[in-house]
């Protein structure tokens, strides 16, 4: 027999050898082994199937097993034999090795959350850093975890490893606390810190309708100019309610109490989904709750109004924070009179909240909010005389329930009604034909209802998922009348629109230096004759190379349902007439940014330098086409039209934020155009809003406890010719003289449409504060010196007379507004003096 013959007969033997235990296998045999040895069982096992089974006599000597079946393959009774033991099975080419089960070691780890506050009011903080460094000796070590406390102060870090560490909590303004913690198994470790205030000063910042001040906020102005955007494309919340028209009239005035906010947030980029509705800015401020010490209060009077507020504990658990103001800048400030005093004009402001601790980690407050304006200009001509009397009002309720359901797990709910009121009212004498035209007189108002619940879920170190749901009911009433809107007149009777919004994000910590943020929001809006449906998703990434070092990049889709109508005169530069709902004939406006940036912290840390730049495209904007007659009897979407608009540009800014000097210097350059196919030939033109370049500088400077020296400076470009803008209610005389006709922006009463922005505006203020005690009151003095921004009346209301020199009214009516530019000199002398007690 040849040596290939035999090879092939081994090689079928040990074939059919393979086939003969494979089937084996798959008998299925009946068995009954009670209380056998585990060696004596795996025996049987490999004598009945035919399969051998290897194994250590240590690993099975003093096992004892009970196993039965009725009938089941090698597999399954391997497995019955197995189970309860420290045994595994694997297999290894026809046979099958047992060996000891590997044992994953338990990993104890345990969760470390609280709420940071305030020592001396009680006020949760927001944006604290929370750093969980390692204890070295007497010293912290490494630091191995960190996150920001939420706006309620709450923080939480999941999976920290057993051991002994220290907090290290830390905030501007604040003296770092170091608090020790130790982990010894899965139970959470809760810590309540109070963060004790810094005696530092903190620079003002102010934009152009904006007034800040670092940590302690300031409040705002004549509204927040947003990259080119009007102030009533942004949202402004308080307490988290919404208010349409938070400005008050000037500059000078801030729009809440700043001794009654406890932060403030201004948002131009990266916004979170939580927010969403409106295109341009976030500005979002909290409200202090009432000290919990004992009762006090702050009043104070001067040249720009008096305010007053008290706060103090109701029992254990339960503050309050009451605050009233009343502004008449127009009465007290001398020199006015010789510079063009302003129009009568005042304000009253009044805050309130109550909060209540519930048992546990629940807390309970309500807020409320309620501000008024009024305005009035006067314009004469040939013996005619028109009179214009502007108000405004907001009302906000607004209540809120915050919990902690568990050591990694926060919610807040609340309940908000919130009221936007406008009433115009005209009085004219000599003019022609005018008591004839209808009434003279408009009033709008607006009533949001709204619901909304958000929750937090710090899942692990890696991941904290954030969603939540809003729905929010409009209800819109009005009668406007064609003399304020060159329209006809309009009734906006019982008409009510709903929001329901649903937003999710997660902020995922990629590696201990990248970080980034993921989520949408998605939102259906139902209007009176149509609904919308659109999902705007959020991204950004944060990059820390070095603790001083953050690059960052964001992407930001908005969309807004509601529309602001400020297409006629001094509307165009203070509150929107009224506010109008997407309908079929007018889409949603779509919003879309990007943004770079990043900053660099020098020498210690006190001075930061930053940089962004953003590029943002907006898709179906409104404005509204005038021809030859511009009042139109067609009603508010006759004349609307729909276009699309780029900004993009530059920011960068120096600040130095602690020390006995503190300050700002800030830059931007920016592009902004818009384009409409029935306006200015299809070609690109700047919207009024646009700045091409802003400066800021603010300063403080505190050579002691008692002394306090601050400048502001603010410098904007505007127009190329602030005098040759004009807003009309009649096609401008130039226009007629010059021969232009056909059609042209509401705002384009001008020969050159790309010179159609508003005049550059010039702020200066210089102030020096001294604090005393006298006979155990405690109070500053201060003295302001004020350039005319936000004291002098920027419009100038003329009537147009007719060929004839007669004032008469007919359809192109009778009056327009043009912008001044307020001057940087003179400087007037504002007073005031404050006491605590």
């Amino acid at each position: 027999m040849t040596r290939t013959r035999l090879f092939s007969i081994s090689i079928s033997v040990l074939l059919l050898a393979v086939l003969l235990q494979a089937e084996a296998q798959k008998r299925e045999l009946k068995f009954s082994l009670p209380r056998h040895s585990l060696a004596a069982a795996i025996d049987s096992l490999s004598r009945w199937y035919g399969v051998p089974i290897i194994y250590l006599d240590r690993d099975v000597e003093d096992v004892v097993i009970s196993a039965s079946s009725p009938g089941c393959t090698f597999e399954q009774a391997l497995q019955l034999v197995l189970q309860n033991t420290p045994l595994e099975a694997y297999a290894s080419g026809s046979q099958v090795i047992l060996r000891q089960k590997r044992i994953e070691p338990v990993r104890v780890t345990g969760t470390i959350s609280g709420i940071v506050s305030d020592s001396l009011t009680g006020n949760s903080l927001g944006g604290v850093n929370v750093v969980l460094r390692e204890q070295a000796g007497e010293e912290a070590g490494t630091a191995i975890r960190w996150c920001p406390t939420n706006t309620f102060g709450f923080f939480c870090l999941r999976r920290v490893p057993p051991g002994a560490y220290v907090m290290e909590i830390r905030s501007v303004g604040y003296h770092t606390a170091n608090v020790p913690v130790t982990i010894g198994g899965p139970d959470p470790v809760t810590r309540e810190v109070a963060l004790v205030q810094e005696s530092i000063p903190l620079e003002e910042v102010t934009v152009e309708g904006q007034r800040m001040t670092d940590g302690t906020a300031g409040g705002m102005t004549r509204g927040l100019f947003v990259r080119s955007s009007p102030t009533d494309q942004n949202e402004y919340l308080l307490d988290g309610a919404r208010i349409y028209n938070p400005a008050h009239y000037g500059g000078v005035l801030s729009s809440f109490h700043p001794e009654v906010l406890n932060e403030i947030e201004i948002s131009q980029s990266g916004l979170p989904p939580s927010y969403g509705g409106r295109i341009g800015g976030i500005l979002d401020l909290s409200l202090r709750d009432g000290t919990r010490e004992r009762f006090s209060g702050i009043a104070g009077t001067g040249f720009l109004g008096s305010h007053l507020a008290i706060e103090g504990p109701i029992g254990g658990n339960t503050t309050y924070l009451l605050s009233g103001r009343r502004a008449y800048p127009d009465v007290l400030v001398p020199g006015l009179d010789e510079h063009g005093m302003p129009s009568r004009l005042g304000s009253t402001e009044f805050i309130a909240k109550v909060s209540h601790r519930i048992a546990g980690d629940s807390r309970l407050s309500f807020s409320g909010y309620a501000g008024r304006d009024r305005y009035t200009n006067s314009a004469a001509a040939n013996g005619a005389i028109l009179s214009n009397a502007f108000s405004w009002a907001n009302t906000t309720a607004n209540l809120r329930w915050m919990t902690v359901v568990s050591p990694s797990v926060f919610l807040h709910a609340s309940a908000v009604y919130t009221r936007y009121s406008l009433n115009l009212d005209h009085v004219s004498s000599g003019i022609l034909g005018l008591a004839a035209s209808g009434p003279l007189n408009s009033h709008y108002r607006i009533e949001d209802a709204s619901l909304r619940a958000h929750a937090e879920h710090y899942y692990d170190e890696h991941h904290t998922l954030l969603g939540g749901v809003e729905v929010v009911r409009h209800g819109i009433n009005g009668m406007l009348s064609s003399f304020d809107t060159q329209l006809a007149p309009l009734s906006l009777q019982s008409q009510a629109a709903w929001d329901l919004s649903v937003y999710i994000q997660d902020r995922w910590a990629i590696t201990p230096r990248l970080e980034a943020e993921v989520g949408a929001r998605a939102t259906t809006f139902t209007g009176p004759a149509e609904s919308f449906s659109a999902v705007d998703p959020r991204f950004s990434l944060l990059f820390t190379p070095s603790d001083g070092t953050r690059i960052y990049a964001t992407a930001t889709s908005v969309n807004q349902f509601l529309h602001p109508y400020r297409s006629s005169g001094v509307f165009q530069y203070y509150p929107a007439l009224f506010w109008y709902p997407s309908t079929d004939a007018v889409s949603p406006t779509t919003s879309l940014q990007f943004t770079i940036g990043g900053s660099q912290g020098i020498g210690k840390g006190d001075v930061a330098l930053s940089a962004e730049g953003f590029y943002r495209t907006v898709t179906h904007l409104h404005d509204v086409q005038w021809e030859d007659s511009p009042l139109d009897t067609g009603g508010l979407y006759s004349r609307m039209v729909t276009g699309s608009g780029k900004s993009y540009g530059l920011d960068l800014s120096l600040r130095k934020r602690t020390g006995s000097f503190t300050g700002t210097l800030s830059y931007t350059l920016s592009w902004t155009d818009q384009t409409f196919a029935e306006l200015n030939g299809g070609t690109a033109f700047p919207p009024l809003f646009d700045r091409r370049h802003i400066i800021h500088a603010a300063a403080a400077y505190m050579p002691d406890e008692t002394w306090i020296f601050s400048i502001l400076a603010v410098l904007a470009a505007g127009g190329t010719d602030a005098n040759q803008f004009i807003q009309s209610h009649s096609i401008p005389p130039e226009m007629d003289n010059a021969g232009v006709r056909g059609s042209y922006a509401s705002y384009s009463g001008i020969i050159d449409v790309n010179g159609g922005r508003f005049p550059g505006f010039q702020r200066l203020e210089l102030q020096v504060m001294h604090r005393f005690a006298l006979a155990g009151v405690r109070g500053e003095v201060s003295l302001q010196l004020i350039n005319g921004y936000g004291l002098l009346d920027p419009m100038a209301i003329e009537l147009r007379p007719d060929n004839g020199d007669r004032i008469v009214f007919d359809q192109r009516l009778v009056w327009r507004a043009r912008v001044k530019e307020i001057p940087l000199f003179p400087l007037f002398p504002v007073a005031g003096v404050t006491v605590r007690f």
